[in-house]
């Protein structure tokens, strides 16, 4: 048997195992949640869905799917290896810390965490134990914390590069409780990916299709057993990063983030290659993947707190929040971030304004909007009897909006569960319109 052959039943096999994996079907099942969840909170909070779920569910694939491909070389002719019980070592703790927060879903926590209980269980040393506690305990002990760290940095480092080119489709904006307690608008990013990658597991030297590096095809740097029997299988894995901000546009926050994990990513991949020859690293790779991370979420929660919100009540004209995706305003060419001064020739400052002017004109509109820029523009259009009388633009709040009152990082139940909103107290029940036109 030739090389070639060889590797493509190495691939057809990690292919099969894929299909067979149910830890794969879960990534799909939370993504199809998380993407659910977006599309109740926009009806709830908007009274419209902005866009269907099935695109950035297709992006999230694609973008998990490209991710892995490149990670699963990287790591295949490095020759860090997973053992079977790591993936499920990896999912089970993402499933208790996905109880507390939907970020921690990502490798980069649940591989911190793992690492750290290995580590913790190798100074202890092996236990007298139960028979399945004992199997437990024996496997977290024969994990490979270098290969669990290098490809949850390799992950992250992806992740990063996913946030960029994809961030866009996985913004959605909210109305929430700001300062003194008014209402304003904001952006949530919730950015999740299924991603399998694929990795060499030891498995029995009479295994179909098991290959030993030493004797068949040349041997990856840091695959030290080389006489051993070796598969190609699948490691399904999920990405996830989120953010939240109510002063920048998305494009800023996005790139923020970003540029955030790239760093960071970089930096703890060093690390953890480096643990490979100096042991003690690995203790100051895991705590500082875990750190880390967490600390982008918190400079990001403190550059927010530091500037005044960029979509709330304006003393002159409307903020524009939102587009519905193949709205009239799409074709209109406003985006979000313009703000509306002028309707049918007609100053606007509150959405009452606003629909008094549009009824000018039932036929025709004419916008006069300020772009992000500082700079004038127009957008006008026939509206025509055969489609929906709005135009499918989410204005900033102006309190007679539902919001969120406390925003918090939803978790695992919290998909599951009902969107808790409420209205500003003063508004009367002929004000009660949706900020949305």
């Amino acid at each position: 048997m030739n090389h070639v052959e060889l590797w493509l039943i190495l691939i057809g096999k990690a292919l099969l195992s894929l299909l067979m994996h149910p830890v794969f079907y879960l990534s799909l099942i939370f993504l199809l949640l998380v993407f659910s969840f977006r599309t109740r909170l926009e009806r709830a909070m908007f009274s419209v869905r902005l866009r269907a779920w099935v695109k950035p569910f297709v992006y999230a694939l694609i973008g998990g799917a490209i991710a892995s491909i490149a990670v699963s070389i990287i790591t295949v002719l490095l020759g860090f290896t997973f053992s079977a019980s790591t993936v499920w070592w990896l999912w089970g703790v993402s499933l208790v810390l996905m109880l507390i927060r939907l970020r921690f879903a990502g490798i980069v926590y649940s591989a911190s965490v793992v690492t750290l209980l290995h580590l913790a269980a190798k100074a202890v040393g092996p236990l007298t134990l139960n028979d399945v506690v004992g199997e437990i305990y024996q496997s977290l002990l024969e994990l490979q914390p270098v290969s669990i760290l290098v490809v949850a940095s390799l992950m992250s480092l992806a992740q990063s590069l996913l946030v960029r080119w994809q961030g866009k489709h996985f913004v959605s904006p909210i109305y929430m409780s700001g300062k003194r307690g008014k209402v304003i608008g904001g952006y949530v990013l919730q950015g999740y990916w299924a991603a399998p990658i694929f990795l060499f597991m030891p498995v029995a030297s009479d295994t179909a299709g098991a290959v030993s590096f030493a004797s068949q095809a040349i041997q990856p740097f840091f695959l030290t057993a080389g006489t051993g029997a070796w598969l190609l299988l699948a490691c399904p894995l999920l990405l996830g990063v989120t953010g939240m901000t109510h002063s920048v546009s998305p494009a800023m926050l996005i790139k923020r983030i970003s540029n955030q994990w790239l760093v960071y990513s970089v930096l703890i991949l060093t690390i953890s290659i480096a643990s490979w020859w100096v042991t003690p690293l690995l203790w100051v790779a895991s705590i500082g993947m875990l750190l880390s991370f967490e600390l982008v979420h918190w400079i990001n929660h403190w550059h927010e707190s530091k500037y005044s919100p960029r979509y709330g009540p304006l003393d002159k004209g409307l903020r524009v929040l939102a587009i519905v995706e193949h709205s009239p305003a799409v074709h209109m060419g406003i985006e979000a971030g313009d703000t509306v001064l002028k309707a049918n020739g007609k100053a606007v400052n509150t959405l009452d304004e606003l629909y008094e002017a549009m009824s000018i004109n039932p036929a025709f509109c004419k916008l006069e909007l300020l772009n992000v820029n500082g700079d004038v523009k127009f957008a006008q259009r026939a509206r025509f009897s055969d489609e929906h009388h709005q135009l499918g633009i989410i204005m900033a709040p102006d309190g007679h909006a539902k919001y969120l009152e406390n925003y918090r990082e939803p978790s695992l139940f919290t998909l599951f569960g009902h969107n808790k909103l409420r209205r500003q107290a003063t508004m009367s029940a002929s004000t009660d319109i949706a900020n949305s036109l």
